[in-house]
């Protein structure tokens, strides 16, 4: 079944435009109706039942955010994508009560981005129906989709607690989530967008078997923030006296399971065992302010919620890159990192501040005839997997390096870090060099460290630093043949001799043995 599809905005080339933007057989939808105001919207919405919603943020009659916020009570399970302008960008921060799916800068609107986002929403329908297609009408919504909408509209309705009290799970109740954050990289392995997926996946796998084992009647729930890194769960029929020390057993389990399967350490975090309808809302809110803890590596009890009011700098940003104003540029990211380091928000916030950040940058870059490099959208696919807020402070470091390189790239300013990292290199040779120490010494991050290096010099940073040990082996050869290959392997930080030898073979096509011997014959032979 394709999902259906509405549109809404009170301008006709941009209804004309989303229409004829994608194949939209391809994209698996159908539009089922293109209005022009929220009151028509509304009424389709009624008669056809669609799947998604696009709706433009201010509309004549009823605008985007009361259409979305009528239909967050009645229809929980349409899933809202936003049209909005660079200007209304703080109007589009409130729909996240309303649980948009995403939003789109109808500046900006490409056949790309429409896709990914009707992908997005897509998916986003399968998590509010737990997974299943729509049900037939009549039947009863699935419990897992009713209970994630405790956390995607933001209010917890009369029918939210009439649907979860008709079922019994409202007497004896409570939320946890298993939190995890992403391996870094390192000299041995790059991890990607698609490494991260995987890691994720098998968590959810992991979850699946062994969280059922616990629990008689437990229900996966969308994480909060929409993204990767969280599974929440709602569970029922509890044991008040036993839930510590239950909750503790699945995540020593799940801790087990993890260590063997993909590396990860997953954290359990939980509420008390609640009791009644009236306490849905406050069980609810407290799993938010602990998931907002974990992430601001802050105590539950210390936070200050406040919210991230910096919107004002994103038309300073784009203006800055467009004039390739550098220290404009510069200026603009300490605001934002100012803001992340000194405000208690929460990820979700964070989130709608990067796609702000985003789209900023696109149209700075535009405005002098650039676009994102690989690094830049490297980064950006990086946020779906930001847990913690120090990773969002490294976040903004690396987008920031990115850009001020991608500015000085047309002045033939070359690349100051892939220099750097040259330079600890050869300095250091003699000594085991790691991703961070040569990442701390050119004042990036590991992972904006790699892909920087690799970009400009062409080879990868690991098989730059082979390289140059090499180079140095053969020196101490040429000068001291009695000495044992395993001490050269030592002095140059090489943990055994096998390495060694492995990496020699692999940057010279021989062995060292075979290598030392071929400078020994060539002297007898005074060549």
């Amino acid at each position: 079944m394709r999902y259906k599809v509405l549109v809404a905005d009170d301008e006709p080339i941009i209804l004309s435009g989303i229409r004829h933007l994608i194949d939209w057989k391809e994209a698996d939808a159908v539009i089922c109706g293109a209005v022009s105001n929220g009151a028509e919207a509304y009424h389709v919405i009624e008669t056809e039942h669609p799947d998604i919603v696009i709706t433009d943020i201010r509309m004549p009659v009823m605008d985007g955010l009361a259409l979305a916020g009528k239909c967050s009570e009645e229809y929980p399970d349409i899933v809202f994508i936003i049209l909005t302008s660079l200007m209304e960008f703080s109007l589009a921060k409130e729909a996240i009560r309303y649980g948009i799916s995403d939003y789109l800068l109808k500046t900006e609107l490409t056949n790309e981005k429409l896709l990914k986002a009707l992908e997005k929403a897509e998916k986003e329908c399968l998590r509010r129906r737990g997974g299943v297609q729509r049900k037939e009408e009549g039947k009863d919504t699935d419990i897992a989709g009713i209970v994630s909408n405790l956390f995607i509209m933001r209010d917890v309705t009369h029918g939210t607690k009439n649907f979860l009290e008709k079922h019994g799970l409202l007497d004896d109740f409570a939320f946890f989530s298993l939190v995890f954050s992403f391996p870094q990289p390192s000299l041995e392995k790059q991890w990607c967008v698609e490494d991260y997926k995987k890691l994720h996946d098998w968590e959810m796998d992991i979850a699946g078997k062994i969280i059922p084992s616990f629990f008689s009647s437990c229900f996966p729930v969308i994480p909060v923030s929409g993204k990767e890194g969280t599974l929440l769960y709602f569970a029922s029929a509890l044991n008040e006296a036993t839930w510590s020390a239950v909750s503790q057993r699945v995540e020593a389990k799940l801790r087990e399971a993890s260590l063997m399967v993909t590396g990860l350490n997953p954290v359990l975090l939980r509420t008390p065992v609640l009791h009644g309808r009236d306490s849905l809302k406050s069980g609810r809110d407290e799993m938010e302010a602990q998931l907002m803890a974990y992430y601001l590596g802050r105590k539950r009890e210390e936070l200050s919620p406040s919210t991230l009011d910096i919107d004002s700098v994103f038309p300073k940003l784009e203006s800055a890159i467009a004039e390739r104003e550098v220290v404009g540029c510069r200026t603009c990211f300490s605001v934002i990192r100012e803001a992340i380091k000194g405000t208690d928000h929460s990820l979700s916030q964070f989130e709608f501040t990067a796609s702000a950040l985003r789209s900023a940058l696109s149209s700075g870059l535009s405005a002098i005839g650039l676009k994102e490099d690989s690094i830049v959208s490297d980064i950006f696919d990086t946020v779906d997997f930001i847990t913690l807020r120090s990773e969002s402070l490294q976040f903004l470091d690396d987008t920031e390096n990115s850009i001020i390189a991608l500015l000085g790239s047309r002045s033939g300013s070359g690349s100051g870090v892939a220099d750097k990292a040259r330079e600890y290199v050869i300095a250091h040779v003699m000594e085991r060099i790691s991703l961070g120490d040569v990442a701390d010494y050119a004042c990036v991050s590991p992972s904006y460290m790699s892909k920087s290096f690799k970009r400009t010099m062409g080879i990868s940073l690991v098989d730059y630093i082979n390289k140059m040990k090499v180079e140095k082996a053969k020196e101490m050869m040429a000068s001291s043949r009695s000495e044992r290959i395993a001490d050269i392997a030592l002095s140059l930080g090489f943990a055994n001799i096998y390495y060694f030898s492995k990496v020699f073979r692999k940057v010279e096509g021989i062995p060292p043995t075979e290598y030392i011997k071929k400078i020994s014959d060539n002297s007898d032979y005074g060549i």
